[in-house]
């Protein structure tokens, strides 16, 4: 484990260190950031420099929120760095490695005093990548590979966190899985309830039996129970497991609606994507019972929706792939839609006329507690669901391009534009616009 942390540390640092002089991203990322501190400055000689101006801007802007904190201890270790970064000569670089290290675990201590962090635990799924990199076929349960679980994080910012496997010892207690554990398979994003108790997620057995199943099938592949997801729901402490969706369809992305029933995507419409060489099924926005039961379909769209929740206003906010009129790749942005499904509508960016102008994809789009804003994942077309983080504002006129949005992680370009891009982040939970969990 260590030994990995140390590569990851070191690769980033590599990765900011071939970034700090290309004038031309950070030219085109200055005017889009949502902060201007994430920025590189003209003084950032190396990663240590702008770890530490970085680290600082952090320190500031928790200190102004919360003046009742003592911050001094993190302010006189914070001004020792940089004095030894001032006398620390920017072409040594392995002692400049080992300062940037250590100014790194600081602002990990600074961030896990942020207030805001009243909880004990998380709750969160790990899962391997879908076998096709594919924004469509990373959904499917034909191409998840086996491997994760759902899993709480219990104290996760104090010095010792530990992970507890939420399903272990527990069985599904109806359906066609009764008396069964979901051992193995794959798992989607979990969603918790708004007391705080129960869980959804997805989960499929991940059967990848037969290897004509790939990415270049011809036909559409047998999906049956065996090899869909399917929507579970479990109490946080792994009571109560029940499965609330079955058959040969893909029900995943379930998110709870405020008056307690379930919004979720599946490919119940019926229908396939106009693009490819091969069926690819659509899957919508559908809503149910908490218990499974009164399914209804909620959008009748001629393209693929995906990740959907309640936002601020009551509003269920989703993406879909507006492929009506369009290029291929040009609109797969944020929508919002009445809890029935009433009068969906664009939030952003629907017409954009050139590819490199905005996101391919702006996916995992939640809204902002306190907010009208939102976070969401920048990410690509021809891929699966990572990318760089965004801010994005409907109170912005839209210019199909990207004045409704702004870059948390500018250092981070879009994947599949111009940007080249990296998938260096997953989905975002917002705990106010300056600050998220990712």
């Amino acid at each position: 484990y260590n030994a990995l942390v140390e590569r990851e540390i070191r690769r980033e640092y590599l990765r900011l260190a071939g970034l700090l002089g290309n004038q031309d991203h950070w030219n085109r990322t200055r005017r889009s950031a949502f902060r201007p501190e994430a920025v590189a400055a003209e003084g950032d000689r190396d990663p240590a420099d702008f770890v530490l101006r970085t680290t600082r801007a952090v320190l500031a802007d928790l200190s102004r929120r919360d003046a009742a904190r003592r911050w001094s201890v993190f302010e006189r270790e914070l001004i020792a760095l940089e004095a030894q970064s001032a006398a620390l000569n920017v072409a040594r670089k392995e002692k400049r490695f080992s300062l940037y290290r250590r100014v790194c675990a600081l602002r990990r201590r600074i961030a896990f005093a942020n207030p805001l962090l009243d909880f004990g635990r998380v709750v969160f799924v790990k899962r391997r990548l879908a076998a096709a990199n594919h924004m469509c076929d990373q959904y499917y349960g034909n191409f998840a590979r086996a491997g994760g679980g759902l899993f709480v994080l219990e104290d996760p910012f104090g010095p010792s966190p530990t992970v507890r496997n939420v399903l272990e010892g527990s069985t599904v207690e109806n359906g066609r899985l009764r008396g069964k554990a979901l051992e193995g398979g794959s798992f989607l994003q979990p969603a918790l309830s708004y007391d705080g108790m129960t869980v959804l997620f997805a989960h499929t057995a991940a059967r990848l039996s037969d290897p004509k199943w790939g990415v270049e099938m011809k036909e559409r592949p047998p999906w049956i129970p065996e090899t869909s997801y399917h929507i579970f729901r479990v109490n946080v402490d792994g009571t109560g497991l029940m499965q609330l969706s079955d058959g040969p369809w893909n029900d995943l992305h379930p998110n709870w609606l405020p008056d307690g029933r379930i919004v979720f995507i599946s490919e119940r419409r019926g229908g396939f994507g106009r693009c490819h060489g091969r069926p690819v099924p659509l899957f919508t926005l559908h809503a149910m019972d908490a218990d499974g039961r009164n399914m209804v379909r909620l959008s009748h769209h001629e393209g693929n929706e995906w990740h959907p929740s309640a936002d601020g206003n009551g509003m269920i906010v989703y993406s879909r792939w507006d492929y009506v009129d369009r290029g291929h790749n040009q609109a797969h942005h944020p929508w919002v839609t009445t809890p029935d499904g009433r009068d969906p509508r664009a939030v952003h960016g629907n017409f954009k006329p050139q590819h490199d102008l905005n996101p391919d994809m702006e996916l995992n789009v939640v809204s902002i507690p306190g907010s009208h804003r939102y976070v969401g994942t920048a990410s690509a077309h021809h891929w699966q669901a990572y990318g760089s983080l965004i801010v994005i504002d409907p109170r912005v006129p839209d210019d199909d391009a990207l004045a409704p949005v702004r870059r948390l992680t500018p250092d981070v370009g879009f994947p599949e534009t111009a940007e080249r891009g990296t998938f260096a982040y997953g989905t975002a939970w917002p705990l106010s616009e300056n600050y998220h969990l990712c």
